[in-house]
């Protein structure tokens, strides 16, 4: 497939850079800007060009002063004689610079869990197909994370406020356990929030004044059909984390939903082929169940449905 963002002027660009260096520094040199620029936007930071333009002012300044006064000071003479050098380490330096603004990204493949540690020490266990997302400076800027998924957080105290921002939603702590799940391809769109220890501010992206604050046991929820999250409610902590030990556990929830589940726990496609059907609910518990077909079907004999494998998945159908 063609890559539509090749810019050949940034090419050119670095191209003329690298060509400063001789045969045996040029390969090192490529390296270094080929890693740089695979981190970064292309509209991230300025070309080799802008940064070359400005050193060339530099040269002209420098060029004034040996004009005018009829001396060329120390540090003109060592700028002249090391300009190649300084283009080529100022681009690497600004490339470097743009780097840490690139956020990091984590994503679990579907039917896999991981564990991973931030900076400051907290754990996050993450659902199958879920992404996190946190900047390079995490911990000395902000704890501020962005998820789309589920996730159970594990999270270190501190004087710094741990934020979680997930679909419209914000959660935000200094330090205790809790799970959200979140998907974006949720019909309704909602985030829910349990506690298992301590407390939790729960509110809409950017409305802090609109939270409700959550204690161990408890749960809540947001939509973008609601002002404020849901008032806490007890709840049973081993269901809401029946993921953590490969359980699948619902309770009223509507078909698309479970179906949507079983796509990223099995890691496979399944097609609702009936009208009508998305938001019908259903309640079941597996423990660790050994295979999708045997949930289908479950399934289908409870909605008076049917299923077949197909080249990428399943279909259901009547």
């Amino acid at each position: 497939m063609e890559n539509n963002n090749k810019n050949p002027h940034r090419d050119s660009d670095m191209d003329r850079v690298l060509n400063q260096f001789s045969n045996d520094e040029r390969s090192g040199a490529e390296e270094i800007w080929r890693i740089s620029k695979q981190s970064l936007r292309p509209s991230s930071t300025p070309s080799s060009a802008d940064v070359e333009e400005a050193l060339q002012n530099v040269h002209f300044r420098i060029k004034e002063e040996e004009r005018t006064t009829g001396r060329t000071s120390n540090i003109s003479m060592f700028i002249l004689s090391n300009v190649r050098y300084l283009v080529a380490a100022v681009a690497l330096i600004v490339l470097g610079f743009g780097f840490l603004f690139v956020p990091k990204t984590i994503t679990v493949p579907y039917a896999e869990t991981a564990i991973i540690e931030l900076p400051d020490g907290s754990t996050v266990e993450l659902n199958s197909g879920t992404t996190l997302q946190y900047n390079r400076l995490y911990s000395l800027t902000n704890r501020k994370i962005s998820l789309n998924g589920e996730a159970y957080f594990s999270v270190e105290k501190s004087e710094e406020p741990f934020i979680v921002e997930a679909n419209g939603s914000a959660i935000q702590v200094t330090g205790t356990e809790f799970n959200i799940r979140s998907w974006a391809n949720d019909p309704a769109k909602e985030t829910t929030v349990t506690v298992t220890e301590g407390n939790v501010e729960f509110y809409p992206e950017g409305k802090r004044t609109q939270n409700v604050s959550l204690r161990a046991g408890q749960t809540s929820r947001l939509n973008p059909d609601m002002s404020l999250p849901s008032q806490p409610a007890e709840v049973s902590t081993d269901e809401a984390l029946a993921w953590r030990n490969q359980r699948l556990v619902f309770q009223e929830t509507p078909l698309i939903v479970i179906l949507h589940d079983l796509e990223r726990s099995f890691d496979v496609n399944i097609e609702l082929d009936v009208d009508d059907m998305d938001y019908e609910t259903l309640t079941a518990y597996y423990n660790q169940p050994a295979n999708i077909e045997t949930i289908l079907e479950d399934i289908c004999t409870v909605k008076g449905l049917r299923y077949t494998k197909t080249t990428n998945g399943y279909r259901i159908f009547k």
